[in-house]
């Protein structure tokens, strides 16, 4: 309860200080047209959603607020071809239309920085990143790689914060939950931020504590751990920019940890009995400079920096662990636009890694032929043209990498658009690659990226004003996938090359707002029947499905005003059927269930005024047994999420002249 009390400290004098200025700073809220009509700053053309050349879902600051989201999975859990599964140590990942993404799939951006960290390439989800200042999210739900390399084979999630321009104020916000008597989530922010044209200033910080479920988890040799004790789920998360004229600096320092018991198979505690400790400590640094070179060109160079000590365990852990690791990013990018009907995009970016191991014993990179240090560097040349028509849109495009370690990739696109009053089509190929990272190397020196083709058709039409409905279909081949597997000659497990993996499917979107509120609903499909041969990813009692991720999945989200103060907001996930790896039999051979569908029902009541923004809301309302089931056949037995959850929060706003 110790944020609880901070807040309200924090509130009482908000309150005696916030009499300078009574202007309203409530965001604006988009039309249907208007939000289909963003120009999607993750494509990197200049062009709206409904005409960039990828599959794009875009959720605005209001959709976030109003759907009550307590973190970033809430929100994703919304975007069609989404689902979380498990990996190891008490870790959330996401996979993408029928495929797992954790190791480096699928990249997430927060205002430009590459957040995947850099040993295994992953995200952590699970009460993490600060949604509380958010703009909006932008999300290439295909292949990113031809203009953000190795880390965007199935997709790109961009978080664009709110600058010092657009808050215009210091707020306060807190959020408390429980589930079944027990706190769930206790969570405080804080932001801060104004400015010009000519220079603004923007800050955000977030500290937590939470679990990941009140429920107990069973490894598959019987062996079990109450979860509320042992999956603890601490973010502390600061952010902060400064953009004067041209010039943009954003520092990021993220101190995310978790507890786990359940560790990579069987259950484990530290030698005393309690939780094992990880700890994803990371700093980013991010500065770029826009240089205009005459009215058509313009000259981006930046430098990024990344430095930390990702899945650092407990020191007296079983499975201790230690790895100091940094990138070193810099690039530059020229955008030239000759005329109003071209558009050329090039640039040069390139990273130089340094990983050094910090733990008691030496050689830990005796595989690479080093000692307790690692290094690695990767140049990458991209170019895309977008070319307007009379008849069409064409988008051509291409990136070239070079790796010193598993050398070259090449990731061409092609996209043909076209977008009428009321009607669009997208016909779009492209390829894409999964870098190896740091520690895919080190198990397996010989490694590969793996490479993937994608091809994409997406029919969207405008019923009228207030209704707009989007079809996409879909196939993704992935030949050479990396897939970690233990075996008899690598009895602690290595990363190896397999055959081909994949998906093929569709996805529907429907909008509809009105003066009284939206609805947003969606439904993606897909099938791995003939496309993928990797035994780990194989469902087994099912050949149309892989490992822990739904074939089907329904979701929706609404809004409903009920007055210019109180709304009411209904929003549910409804999964298909799955399968897990769930126990062994009397030979010690793996075992897999059938896990029936789930429908995960939530209800948010919101009330905002120009400075108090109040919400409570019921998640998981019928109590689901909710699972996150690992993607791959690893060992590790489905890691139950939260029980029915009661969630208040609140923030309070003072405007700044």
């Amino acid at each position: 309860m110790k944020y609880i009390f901070t807040l309200a400290v924090i509130l009482a004098f908000f309150q005696s200080y916030g009499q300078v200025d009574t202007t309203s700073t409530a965001p604006l809220e988009m039309s249907l047209e208007e939000l289909m009509n963003i120009k999607i700053v993750a494509s990197k053309t200049n062009l709206t959603a409904r005409e960039t050349p990828s599959i794009v879902s875009v959720i605005s600051r209001e959709e976030i607020k109003n759907m009550g989201a307590r973190d970033l999975m809430d929100v994703l859990n919304q975007v069609p071809g989404f689902s979380f599964g498990s990996d190891v140590q008490n870790t959330a990942g996401l996979g993408a239309r029928g495929n797992w993404g954790h190791e480096g799939k699928i990249l997430l951006l927060i205002d430009g920085i590459e957040m995947n960290e850099i040993l295994y390439a992953t995200t952590q989800f699970g009460q993490h990143y600060d949604i509380s200042n958010i703009d909006r999210i932008e999300i290439i739900r295909g292949p990113g790689s031809s203009i953000y390399g190795g880390y965007a084979e199935l997709g790109v999630i961009n978080i664009i914060s709110r600058t010092g321009q657009q808050m215009k104020g210091a707020s306060v916000s807190g959020m408390y939950g429980n589930s079944g008597g027990v706190t769930s989530r206790e969570n405080m922010n804080l932001s801060l931020g104004n400015g010009n044209d000519r220079m603004n200033y923007s800050f955000s910080g977030m500290i937590g504590n939470g679990i990941r479920s009140n429920k107990t988890y069973y490894d598959i040799y019987g062996n079990q751990t109450d979860m509320v004790k042992t999956s603890a789920l601490k973010p502390f998360l600061l952010n902060g920019g400064l953009n004067v004229g041209r010039l943009s600096v954003n520092l990021m320092y993220d101190g995310y940890s978790t507890n786990t018991a359940d560790q990579y198979d069987q259950i484990t505690n530290l030698p005393s009995g309690d939780p094992d400790r990880i700890y994803f400590n990371n700093f980013y640094a991010s500065i770029k400079y826009n240089l205009k070179a005459g009215s058509k060109v313009t000259i981006t160079p930046r430098l990024n920096y990344k430095t930390g000590t990702p899945w650092k365990t407990a020191l007296e852990s079983p499975f201790a662990y230690s790895v100091d690791a940094s990138r070193m990013a810099p690039a530059v990018n020229i955008n030239f636009v000759p005329n109003q009907v071209i558009n050329l995009s090039l640039g040069v970016d390139s990273y130089f890694d340094n990983a050094r191991y910090t733990g008691a014993d030496n050689g830990y990179f005796s595989s690479l032929g080093k000692d307790n240090s690692v290094s690695f560097s990767n140049v990458g040349a991209f170019a895309q043209g977008v070319f307007k028509t009379n008849f069409a849109n064409f988008t051509i495009g291409a990136r070239a990498d070079h790796h010193s370690q598993f050398g070259s990739a090449f990731s061409p696109r092609l996209g043909i658009t076209k977008a009428w009053p009321n009607f669009h089509i997208k016909a779009l190929y492209s390829r894409s690659f999964k870098s190896p990272a740091i520690e895919n190397i080190n198990y397996n020196p010989e490694i590969k990226p793996e490479r993937t083709g994608v091809a994409e058709l997406e029919l969207g039409y405008k019923l009228n004003e207030h209704m707009f409905v989007t079809v996409n279909g879909f196939e993704i081949i992935i030949s050479d996938p990396i897939v970690f597997t233990v075996d008899a000659a690598h009895p602690v497990g290595t990363y190896g090359n397999f055959d081909f993996a994949g998906s093929a499917g569709f996805e529907i979107d429907y909008r509809i707002k009105y003066h009284w509120g939206y609805i947003s609903t969606n439904y993606a499909y897909y099938s791995s029947k003939g496309i993928n041969k990797v035994a780990l990813y194989d469902a087994v009692l099912s050949d149309k499905s892989v490992l822990g991720l739904p074939s089907g999945r329904l979701n929706l989200s609404a809004n409903f005003k009920l007055s210019e103060i109180f709304s009411i907001n209904p929003s549910f996930n409804a999964l298909s059927g799955r399968y897990a790896l769930t126990g062994q039999d009397a030979s010690a051979n793996y075992t897999y269930s059938n896990i029936s569908s789930q429908f995960l029902a939530n209800v948010f009541v919101r009330a905002k005024t120009s400075r108090w923004d109040v919400g409570v809301g019921v998640y998981n309302i019928t109590d689901e047994n909710q699972l996150y089931i690992q993607a791959y056949s690893g060992g590790h037995a489905p890691l139950p999420g939260m029980g029915r959850e009661l969630v208040a929060n609140l923030r309070y706003l003072i405007p700044l002249k």
